[in-house]
């Protein structure tokens, strides 16, 4: 038997639907958004408890999300989208100190000195100096000059934190005869009298410290350097390549004495400095001898130079050295 067939325009899986269903689904999305961007809070609708009273209370500016080190504040930073005003935290007159602000006036356009979590009040040494750039320049202090580095060419650079301390060692293997000193005489210390005392003249070293007192701008971190490589399929491509590295900050004379000993792969081990304020920063690493084209000038010009000699008894050979008097 044939079907009888629907007429044209008949209805079909329920269309048009029941318009009291359509009412109660929009109020239902609808008060679904405004609970979700927090204008209606359903506790105190259904409750009825009252808004909190804020009478009495300071009105202190804070985070409305994580800031980075060396952001410059903008209104973005303090704006609550879900409540749509400003971020603040009401406190009591007496919970309030002195040190933190609480004028937006004094917070746009100033540049952090440390990463900021959401929901912090500010203080005015969460902050440079007014009129420093946004940016790694602006945690580099005055005088003073920023180096990237990769970590792996610097030993127990990993683990610093922003704003650490430390010094930096150039270690340098010496060949066999290639022993060359600045000044020995009247120097009583036994490592700088003459290198003949050494029972292993083949295996020496020299220790320079090339750089004191330098500061973590930013920690070791991944960055993605961009390389190029060219095959005969596929051409030309781009790709990038992770390095862990970190910016440091060092004297202006200390920057060709650490591209220097990076420049002839020296071993650079990294040395923390102490945290605590009691630590005295005029305190450095003494220079020992012999001595390599990175370490600092001396005072005075050289007064001898160091020259092995072969000496030859019998069947036994031995090397000692001279100094060269100029």
């Amino acid at each position: 038997m044939r079907q009888a067939h629907r007429p044209f325009g008949g209805k079909r899986f329920g269309w048009p639907p029941n318009p009291a269903v359509v009412t109660f689904a929009v109020i239902f999305l609808g008060f679904g958004a405004l609970w979700a961007t927090g204008i209606v809070d359903p506790k105190r609708l259904f409750t009825g408890e009252p808004e909190p009273s804020r009478s009495g209370l300071v009105a202190v500016p804070i985070s409305a999300v994580a800031i980075s080190a060396y952001s410059q504040l903008v209104r973005e930073h303090f704006w609550n989208s879900q409540l749509g005003e400003m971020s603040f935290i009401y406190l009591p007159p007496n919970q309030v100190s002195p040190n933190m602000i609480r004028d937006f006036g004094q917070l746009l356009g100033r540049v952090l000195r440390r990463e900021k979590p959401a929901g912090y009040v500010f203080t005015e040494d969460d902050f440079f100096a007014p009129g420093t750039r946004p940016g790694i320049v602006a945690g580099i202090p005055a005088g003073k000059r920023a180096m990237r580095v990769d970590s792996e060419r610097v030993f127990g650079l990993q683990g610093l934190e922003r704003g650490d301390r430390f010094d930096l060692l150039s270690v340098i293997a010496l060949e066999d005869g290639a022993i060359s000193v600045s000044s020995v005489e009247g120097s009583s210390d036994p490592r700088t009298e003459s290198p003949t005392n050494l029972r292993n003249g083949k295996k020496q070293a020299t220790v320079t410290p090339i750089v004191q007192n330098g500061l973590v701008i930013e920690p070791v971190g991944v960055r993605n350097l961009p390389t190029t490589s060219t095959s005969i399929i596929r051409g030309q491509q781009t790709s990038t390549k992770p390095v862990l590295e970190a910016v440091i900050a060092v004297a202006p004379e200390e920057v060709v004495r650490l591209v220097e000993a990076l420049a002839v792969n020296a071993q650079l081990h990294c040395l923390p400095r102490s945290g605590r304020p009691d630590d005295d920063p005029m305190v450095n690493i003494p220079s020992l001898i012999p001595r390599t084209p990175s370490a600092p000038p001396r005072s005075g010009p050289p007064r001898g130079q160091a020259k092995q000699i072969e000496m030859i008894n019998g069947t036994q050979r031995q090397r000692r050295t001279a100094l060269e008097r100029k």
